[in-house]
């Protein structure tokens, strides 16, 4: 017909252009998708990889032996040792550990499965050290004055002192109560001593690990899953690269 003839109907295939915009748009929808992912999964994971890498800063940059306080330890003196002043029963024990608790009083540390137990040069059980004696003995073993002592006797979960054999004297000086020295009841042995940095390191460190209650368990569920977390954060990271970089 005439008119066909002067407007002839357009030559197209519409099912052919519709596979051609799907194909060209499916790149788009995917990039799309794996973004949505990764926004959602980095979004949850954000404040904890802020914590870990805060966390590893201060790690990085801050003297563990400073954080674990052995400035604050005098070296013990020269002793000169006498077994023969000992007299002991046959016991059961792993190893003995001989030192000096007070002066002029060696005593001879039991260790066994059960634990330690110090008994004098006459074989006796050694009784625990009173206040004073602590406090003079802190003073003598470290570089602190200390004029307060406080008995521990409880293991506390998550406390400054948590591992360390009980009882305790805890002793420290009264114009600066932040930096603090647990002696042995028993043996008279500085433990360790506390201080700010060691506490800004402890914190840190349960955040870090994501243990908030004892502070020392690794390999709590938290911590497995926000690992695998960030790792699927990565991963959708670098595939949506993949992904824009094919694009450009």
């Amino acid at each position: 017909m005439l008119w066909q003839s002067v407007f002839p109907r357009p030559m197209y295939d519409p099912i052919g252009i519709d596979n051609r915009l799907l194909n060209m748009n499916f790149p788009l929808a995917r990039q799309r998708q794996v973004r949505r992912w990764h926004r959602g999964i980095a979004l949850l994971t954000s404040i904890q990889l802020l914590l870990w890498t805060v966390s590893g800063v201060y790690f990085a940059f801050i003297d563990i032996d400073y954080v674990r306080g052995h400035q604050f330890k005098r070296a013990p003196e020269p002793v000169e040792f006498s077994t023969s002043e000992f007299v002991l029963n046959p016991v059961f024990a792993n190893r003995l550990t001989l030192l000096q608790r007070r002066p002029a009083e060696l005593v001879v540390g039991i260790h066994s499965a059960a634990g330690i137990e110090w008994r004098d040069s006459a074989g006796a059980l050694v009784k625990p050290l009173t206040a004073e004696e602590a406090l003079n003995l802190g003073a003598s073993r470290t570089v602190m004055t200390p004029d307060i002592a406080e008995w521990i006797a409880e293991d506390i979960i998550g406390s400054e002192y948590r591992g360390a054999k009980l009882p305790l004297w805890k002793l420290w000086e009264s114009s600066d109560p932040s930096r603090v020295a647990y002696m042995d009841a028993m043996s008279g042995e500085v433990v360790t001593v506390r201080h700010n940095a060691w506490r800004w390191w402890d914190f840190l460190w349960s955040l870090h690990i994501m243990s908030y209650s004892d502070r020392d368990t690794l390999g709590t569920w938290l911590l497995k899953f926000f690992s695998i977390l960030a790792v699927l954060t990565a991963v959708l990271g670098l595939w949506l690269y993949a992904l824009t970089k094919r694009k450009d």
